[in-house]
């Protein structure tokens, strides 16, 4: 198989030339719509794409548009994939205790406040800037990509919002949490760096202010045992400078007895007094002590500030700017958006708000400001202050009274009252020093106990961070999935687009009804190796299909006398040498004296397609080198079929073509055989065919499906009709049909015959 400069297709067989079809099956029917106007032809044209357009670009372009798409859905999908990266998280839990546990003391279970203060208080602990600051000072945390590396923006505030605090379902469990695009071990290391600061900060310093009012008894006790250890060596001292003996006697008077009575009795309510004021400045000290405290102020400011509506409202504007900065900065390049720039300076003015209310209650509580003194450290100090006046005034009463009884006594026995006094002194200090023992016991105890907030799964420490991953992977996956399936759908819909552009004939239709171009017929697609089988359905279906042409080319000659015809095409490649080649033959077969005349001077054929030599063709006969009637040679393989070729051509060819000197040539060539078939070069680009067509009976236009561009075919179809050539019609090759049974049996009943005959090879 051979492949010309025109654009087809020739092989030859041993003994017989076999030319082959460039394209389309049916019959040549005439066309309703032949004739009309330019409105089809501008939809077919210029006109939109439809769904049918695309479809048939797609037809056309399918190898293109599935691997494109497929490689623009792939690689869409993978980036968007790496766009929207995989989502950890890191979390850690401690347990927070509804209620107190005690062990000894019952009282406590009793005065504990409400739980969902206690739970607000925690989460307002962990997310203030204290237990923040402290943080990202005792870690490295601050540099890692989770933060802003900007110095200007403040990382405690980034953290904080970042940040998540939560009691999940109202429970004991007490979650922190951060999530986001960044590196697991990242997340984890800053959740472990703010549980720790929590504990260190919050969890373990309460454990060390409940351990002062211990340390308090202890050092009470202490002084307390000091004192009696100097009572009994004064004691001892005066019974040996009285000759006493250290123990009373049963000897003294009855009114001895009852005033040593009376002075027991109100040493004992001295005794209890006593204890009460030492127990009322105990708790008065512990008090102080803990409202001095930074971390017990800050607490306090927290659970102020968290039930003061004005503060919760202020943090509620605080988190709405801050969402409408974060969904701006999505969209617009950070820090060039007016609208951000003015969204940030009314958080930081709300932010400044807080913080001087913050200020103004932690000077209150700590009694920085003179003119607004800490209310709670006044209310206790005025009620240590009533509670130390009514219990001095009830103790110097006793005491009173114990310095007329101890008066009296002396009168009586001078040496044994002062020992009594003492010996009932120091009996007095020692059931203090019992009570105070006792109550260094139970407090130790307590102290034992669990405490209120403790890790999950690390009760003695701070509570371990626990990542997870893929958050968001069905998210990402939906993402990808989407995103890849729109790039493959417009990359075909591109492609398809494109190729419509080209403006390819999709089928016959476009001819007749688009361009107003009657089809005569339309042959199918031969390949080279369907072609090499005489047997195979689709060349019997050719043979029928060139039949239905000749027909009706035969009937319209018989009305109009179209007996010289020119098979041309609007450029090279459509199969116009099929078509002609083709028809020739067909009408050789039907008894007609039949000429082919290969009228492309420039880039002949013929002369190959049926084993001819160029020389002594049409170029000699226009240049009057020889005669029409000697240049025709017949085919041995087709009976009543000549063929004229080009042979070589040159400008004086050419020149004599446009001259009146052609005309009688072509009137012999009439006159010598009933049909002239000229395979006529192609019509734009070259004015030959325009030439020829100046001799023609008619001109039948030869197109391809999926190969010729329509509006050239209506380009080339206007430039004949304007030079007064008159067109057939048109043949469309490359049109897929299926062969009638009937026809394949005639073509294998043909085929046993011995008669040489001309067959068909892919043009």
């Amino acid at each position: 198989m051979t492949t010309h400069d025109n654009g087809d297709v020739s092989t030859a067989g041993p003994g017989t030339a076999m030319v082959q079809a460039g394209s389309a099956s049916g019959g040549a029917l005439a066309s309703p719509f032949a004739g009309m106007g330019a409105a089809a032809a501008k939809d077919v044209i210029k006109g939109g794409m439809d769904r049918s357009g695309l479809l048939n670009a797609l037809r056309r372009r399918w190898l293109l548009a599935t691997c494109m798409s497929t490689l623009a859905g792939l690689a869409a999908g993978a980036g968007l994939w790496l766009l929207f990266p995989e989502t950890f998280s890191a979390k850690a839990y401690y347990k927070v205790a509804s209620d107190p546990v005690t062990l000894v003391d019952s009282r406590a279970a009793n005065q504990t406040s409400d739980f969902d203060v206690f739970r607000a208080t925690q989460i307002a602990s962990i997310k203030s800037p204290y237990v923040l600051s402290a943080a990202l000072r005792n870690s490295n945390i601050g540099r890692h990509k989770f933060f802003p590396q900007n110095p200007s923006d403040d990382k405690v505030m980034w953290l904080r919002d970042q940040l998540q605090v939560s009691f999940p379902n109202d429970g004991e469990l007490l979650e922190i949490s951060v999530a986001g695009p960044y590196p697991r071990e990242e997340l984890k290391e800053i959740i472990e760096a703010v549980s720790e600061s929590y504990y260190n900060e919050v969890v373990y310093r309460d454990r060390v202010l409940r351990q002062q009012p211990l340390q308090i008894l202890k050092e009470s006790f202490a002084d307390l045992e000091e004192e009696i250890r100097d009572e009994m060596i004064a004691y001892q001292q005066l019974a040996e400078d009285s000759g006493t003996s250290a123990a009373y006697s049963d000897g003294f008077d009855p009114e001895t007895k009852l005033m040593l009575a009376e002075i027991t009795r109100m040493q004992g309510e001295q005794m209890k007094l006593q204890t009460q004021l030492m127990q009322a400045t105990m708790e008065y000290q512990i008090f102080e002590r803990q409202i001095n405290d930074p971390s017990y102020i800050d607490a306090q400011v927290d659970q102020q500030l968290a039930a003061d509506p004005t503060i919760g409202q202020m943090q509620a504007q605080v988190l709405g700017l801050d969402l409408q900065i974060q969904q701006l900065r999505t969209t617009v390049k950070r820090g060039s958006s007016p609208e951000v720039r003015r969204l940030l300076r009314q958080r930081d003015q709300l932010n400044q708000q807080i913080a001087a209310m913050r200020d103004q209650m932690r000077a209150q509580l700590a009694g920085q400001n003179s003119d607004e003194p800490n209310p709670l450290l006044k209310a206790q100090t005025t009620s240590f202050a009533l509670t130390r006046g009514t219990l001095s005034r009830e103790l110097e009463r006793i005491e009173k009274r114990i310095a007329e009884l101890q008066e009296g006594l002396l009168e009586k026995a001078v040496n044994n009252t002062d020992l009594m006094l003492r010996q009932t002194k120091i009996e007095q200090q020692r059931n203090i020093q019992q009570s105070i023992a006792t109550k260094i016991q139970n407090l130790a105890v307590e102290l034992k106990a669990p405490a209120r907030i403790s890790a999950l799964s690390n009760p003695q420490g701070a509570a371990p961070a626990e990542t997870s991953s893929a958050r968001n992977l069905l998210a990402r996956a939906a993402i990808s999935s989407i995103g890849g399936l729109g790039a493959l759908m417009l990359t075909c819909l591109g492609i398809g687009f494109m190729e419509f552009n080209n403006r390819r004939l999709d089928g016959p239709e476009q001819v007749d009804e688009g361009l107003g171009i009657r089809v005569i017929g339309t042959l199918p697609s031969l390949s080279g190796r369907k072609a090499l089988n005489p047997r195979h359905p689709v060349v019997a279906q050719l043979s029928e299909s060139i039949d239905s042409v000749r027909t009706a080319l035969m009937h319209e000659s018989t009305k109009k006398a179209r007996r010289l015809v020119m098979v041309t095409s609007a450029t090279t490649g459509e199969g116009r040498t099929t078509v002609a080649s083709q028809l020739a033959a067909s009408l050789a077969r039907a008894g007609r004296r039949t000429l082919l005349v290969d009228g492309d001077l420039r880039r002949p054929i013929l002369h190959t397609l049926f084993n001819l030599p160029l020389e002594d063709g049409l170029s000699e006969v226009l240049r009057a080198e020889a005669d029409a009637t000697d240049v025709a040679r017949p085919v041995e393989s087709t009976e009543g079929l000549w063929v004229v070729t080009a042979g070589y051509c040159d400008t004086d060819a050419v020149k004599a073509l446009a001259t009146d000197q052609a005309e009688p040539i072509f009137k012999q060539l009439r006159d010598s055989y009933d049909f002239v078939i000229i395979d006529g070069p192609p019509v734009l680009g070259l004015s030959d065919s325009l030439l020829f067509g100046q001799h023609c009976d008619g001109v039948i236009l030869s197109v391809l499906k999926d190969f010729s561009n329509v509006p050239k075919v209506n380009q080339a179809a206007d430039l004949l009709r304007s030079v007064g050539v008159r067109l057939i019609g048109s043949v469309v090759n490359g049109v897929s049909s299926k062969a009638d049974r009937r026809v394949t049996h005639l073509q294998q009943v043909a085929s046993k015959s011995s008669q040489p005959k001309l067959e068909t090879i892919d043009g």
